[in-house]
């Protein structure tokens, strides 16, 4: 955690290989971790640039489908607006149909769809 908490923190060295980052976690009331989001603050990477985007989510298996994501991103989105982003990148697998969905009900608009170093990528651009 100290780690992700350095990442933010514009004080302080990046590791190598590492963009500035925040990371949020969602839990329940009882302190299981349904999921996390992070929010790149730029995409000062090549490898991010093409195929990783600003915004990455994951939810844990057995909470998906519950709409999780899709309050995530959200609030995810108004924290990048915070930052002074005025478009954030995001991308997904081309067969990860829901993902797609997400984004895309986020205000997410499909530039392309290309191959990358770490696979083929769906890649949306959401503007404010």
């Amino acid at each position: 955690m100290a780690k992700l908490r350095d990442c933010a923190d514009p004080h302080k060295p990046l590791p190598p290989d590492h963009v500035a980052h925040s990371t949020y976690w969602w839990v329940t009331q009882g302190d299981a971790v349904l999921g996390s989001v992070e929010l790149r603050h730029h995409l000062d990477h090549p490898l991010l640039l093409d195929a990783g985007g600003h915004i990455g989510y994951s939810v844990r298996p057995g909470y998906r489908g519950r709409g999780i994501a899709t309050w995530a991103l959200a609030a995810v989105l108004g924290r990048a607006r915070a930052r002074g982003l005025d478009r954030v990148l995001l991308t997904c697998s081309p067969e990860n149909s829901a993902s797609a969905r997400i984004i895309e009900r986020a205000g997410g608009v499909l530039e392309d769809v290309r191959d990358t170093a770490v696979g083929r990528k769906r890649r949306y651009w959401i503007t404010y």
